[in-house]
């Protein structure tokens, strides 16, 4: 099977008990756009933006540095994009402390710049 990314506006029963492990407690928003990868019918990166903001993105520990985040990345590039948007935003302090590193150092590897504390990129034209 291949990676899949889903644009959806409500995250699916089926993948909730995968959803709950990438999100470690964290509560979903009630209004957003998510962004779901799946492997085999297992979720196995979320990511989640409303209109210029990347609130959140996280792929489950198991199945990192395979290209799934940077897959992720560039669908939610291509959506938002397709929306109008001409930026994206994404604040590291978001993620756990231990992990803001890492996040930081993967958006930065991706092409977002640091932008008043915030990571940003441009979206091509």
């Amino acid at each position: 099977m291949r990676l899949t990314v889903h644009c959806l506006d409500q995250l699916p029963a089926i993948h909730r008990h995968h959803v709950d492990i990438i999100l470690q407690g964290r509560s979903l928003p009630e209004q957003a756009v998510f962004y779901l990868a799946t492997f085999n019918d297992k979720a196995v990166a979320l990511a989640w933006r409303r209109q210029e903001r990347l609130d959140f993105i996280a792929v489950r520990d198991i199945t990192r540095r395979r290209g799934i985040g940077r897959e992720l990345l560039r669908q939610i590039r291509l959506e938002a994009k397709a929306a109008g948007l001409s930026r994206l935003t994404c604040n590291p302090a978001q993620a756990p402390e231990e992990q803001r590193a890492g996040l930081a150092a993967f958006l930065t590897s991706e092409g977002f710049g640091t932008q008043a504390g915030m990571l940003s990129c441009y979206l091509a034209k």
